[in-house]
């Protein structure tokens, strides 16, 4: 990305150059890290790859799990952010976490030629998707 700024009295312009190498992850904040941290965990097998205090990396480095002062309770609106996960088999996963209790809003279904997605909700009632890839 360049950005153009004018220099200061001049008219002119000169460009810095910022450029985002990627995505890194994301931080899904709550106010009980105990009861989020055993379904991302062990529920959906994610398992960890660091843990400190108030602080959960998940395995693969991209998902996080953070206590944050500012939250409260469940999702107020839990659509405003998806986290999409890539499955081998959406009617195979959705199976085995129904089973397990999870909460799934919309069974597979194909939203594309090549893809199907299944939604479901985390204890806190924040909206996640099994991706297929067909």
């Amino acid at each position: 990305m360049i950005l153009e700024q004018p220099e200061v009295g001049t008219g002119e312009c000169h460009q810095e150059h910022s450029v985002i190498k990627g995505f890194q992850g994301i931080i899904i904040s709550t106010d009980d890290l105990t009861r989020l941290l055993p379904f991302y965990k062990d529920t959906l097998g994610l398992g960890t790859q660091m843990e400190s205090n108030g602080f959960v990396v998940l395995g693969g480095g991209q998902i996080a799990l953070g206590l944050h002062s500012q939250v409260r309770g469940k999702s107020r609106d839990p659509n405003r952010v998806i986290v999409n996960l890539n499955v081998d088999d959406c009617q195979a996963e959705y199976e085995r976490l129904s089973g397990m209790g999870v909460e799934f809003i919309r069974k597979p279904s194909k939203e594309a030629p090549d893809l199907k997605i299944a939604t479901f909700l985390d204890p806190d009632g924040n909206t996640l998707q099994l991706f297929e890839w067909v």
